[in-house]
């Protein structure tokens, strides 16, 4: 969770998916703190992701999570080609505010994510959508949040986890002044789950629809 990202030589990985075949495990998940940001020699995401696309034996695999920052739309096209590969994108937004990202240090805009989910849904076709959102950052102001709502109405995601900000040992941001009262965070974080069990349902039953 914390310091510079560890990658694992693609031949261990590839060799475990083939163990888990080998014992009747068909259905695997790649998994890591920030998948998309893969390397290990000559080897990107993208890459590992064709070799585990052609593994003998394995009928159905996902990745979870993607940073937008390291996110493109090469990605989304092999996740349109890959036929094995789930239709399915978990992308933390965090906060749909240009001025809490930059706190956070997300290293995109709002703007940018947007793109991103649009070329998502342009190659993906029907593809699934979630993603982390937290509420009551240090300094976010009624303002802020506000462009959370507005972001996540806008795009309508198939669902989301939504977090009251706390804080953390061994993080940048405990030198911030956690200065949102709880109990404004506790709103927040109610009237963005509320709006999103909403989105949730509507989806759902359009889904149903079709």
């Amino acid at each position: 969770m914390r310091g510079p990202l560890k990658n694992r030589n693609y031949k261990d990985i590839l060799k475990e998916i083939e163990e888990a075949i080998d014992r009747g495990i068909t259905k695997i998940t790649l998994l890591g703190q920030n998948v998309n940001a893969y390397q290990y020699g000559g080897m990107d995401f993208i890459k590992l992701l064709e070799l585990v696309n052609s593994t003998k034996g394995l009928k159905e695999f996902s990745f979870i999570t993607s940073h937008p920052k390291d996110t493109t739309p090469e990605l989304f096209k092999t996740m349109s080609d890959l036929e094995k590969l789930k239709k399915y994108l978990h992308l933390p937004v965090q906060s749909g505010s240009d001025r809490i990202l930059k706190l956070m240090k997300r290293e995109y805009t709002r703007d940018f994510y947007v793109r991103l989910v649009d070329d998502y849904r342009k190659f993906v076709k029907n593809g699934v959508l979630t993603t982390d959102i937290m509420v009551g950052f240090p300094t976010e102001t009624e303002k802020d949040f506000e462009d959370t709502v507005e972001l996540v109405k806008n795009i309508q995601f198939d669902s989301a986890y939504i977090f009251k900000y706390s804080v953390r040992p061994y993080t940048e941001a405990i030198n911030l002044k956690d200065d949102v009262p709880l109990k404004e965070k506790k709103r927040r974080h109610a009237l963005l789950l509320e709006l999103q069990k909403k989105i949730s349902c509507q989806k759902k039953k359009s889904n149903n629809v079709k």
